[in-house]
């Protein structure tokens, strides 16, 4: 699926979704620097800002994403497999919706630390089924899944694959989130 026209308009949307989610988060914690030093808000008001805005990403990507001939529907995963895809976004979406109740509609500190766990408990699994990939002969792709992201690093181009961008993202700006709460 690397040509754009063998994509339906729901995937080509949904790539143009995760590119725009990308400049919001870029956007989101540049304004938490500005928050941090040249306003008054309170510390885990900025955090929770911060993890709301991952959490969010944890609903609704991968809905849009794998939710279409890319994964959910892609005709060369067998049915087992795209159960079980299905099963893992729903899961994900839920996640979010409890991390985001948890910091805004029943805000405590526990709740906040639960918050976090969740993330990191979603981060963390991510990992280590990429580090174990040989051991079950796994792929962060298939050629009609979802294209590599090119960025640019000094000047360099580099091919990312979407996911390993958006989990490294979410680990960043996680821990982001929780040295503003834990270290003030």
């Amino acid at each position: 699926m690397e040509n754009k026209q063998e994509m339906s308009k729901a995937f080509e949307f949904a790539l143009y979704a995760l590119d725009i989610y990308r400049k919001v988060m870029v956007l989101v914690v540049l304004w938490s620097f500005w928050a941090i030093f040249f306003s008054k808000l309170e510390p885990t008001f900025i955090a929770n800002i911060l993890l709301s805005a991952v959490a969010f990403g944890l609903a609704v990507m991968p809905l849009l994403v794998d939710f279409n001939e890319s994964h959910a529907t892609n005709p060369l995963w067998t049915g087992h497999a795209r159960f079980h895809l299905v099963w893992q976004v729903l899961a994900l979406t839920v996640t979010g919706i409890i991390i985001i109740l948890l910091l805004w509609v029943f805000p405590s500190f526990s709740n906040l630390l639960i918050s976090i766990a969740l993330l990191y408990m979603w981060i963390i699994c991510f990992l280590a089924a990429w580090a174990a990939i040989p051991l079950y002969d796994g792929k962060l792709n298939d050629i009609n899944g979802v294209p590599p992201t090119h960025m640019k690093f000094f000047g360099k181009e580099y091919e990312i694959d979407r996911n390993v961008q958006g989990l490294v993202a979410a680990a960043i700006v996680t821990t982001y989130a929780c040295g503003i709460i834990f270290l003030g």
